[in-house]
C-alpha cells in the first residue's frame, strides 16, 4: 500500500497539533493508494480516545479506511482499535508520537495484520 507524500504530510502534522489528545480521520484513494484524509464533522479527539460520528459519513466509494493516532510510542492496535477497523474500510493507519515521518506510522488490514506502507513516488 502506498500513500501521498501531501496526505502522508498532513496525517504527521495533525497528529502533533492535536497531542496529547488521539486524531481520528478517513481515508480516501484506491486499493493500492491512499491519496487523502477526510474530517468527518463532530469528529471528537480526547486524551486516550477519537470517535467518529458515523452518521456524518458520507456515502462514499473511495473511503478506503482510518487512520488515528496514539499520543504513545507504540502503534500498535488496542482491541478497540481493531473493533473500529471493521467500521470503515480495508486498510488503517496508527501514528504514533513524535508524529515525524513514515517510520512513525503503521498499516494494518481489516483483521490487525500489519501491511507494508510506502510514500507515493519514494523508493
Amino acid at each position: 500500500m502506498l500513500i501521498k507524500k501531501t496526505a502522508l504530510e498532513f496525517i504527521l502534522g495533525v497528529s502533533r497539533s492535536t497531542h496529547p489528545k488521539e486524531f481520528t480521520a478517513l481515508l480516501r484513494g484506491s486499493p493500492d493508494v491512499i491519496k487523502e484524509v477526510l474530517l468527518i464533522p463532530g469528529s471528537l479527539f480526547g486524551e486516550n480516545f477519537a470517535s467518529i460520528r458515523f452518521d456524518m459519513k458520507p456515502f462514499d466509494s473511495t473511503i478506503v479506511g482510518s487512520v488515528h493516532s496514539h499520543p504513545s510510542t507504540s502503534y500498535e492496535p488496542s482491541n478497540a482499535d481493531r473493533g473500529f477497523f471493521s467500521k470503515t474500510g480495508f486498510i488503517h493507519l496508527i501514528v504514533k508520537y513524535p508524529y515525524k515521518s513514515i517510520k512513525d506510522v503503521a498499516a494494518y488490514d481489516l483483521q490487525g495484520n500489519r501491511v507494508d506502507l510506502g510514500v507515493e513516488g519514494q523508493l
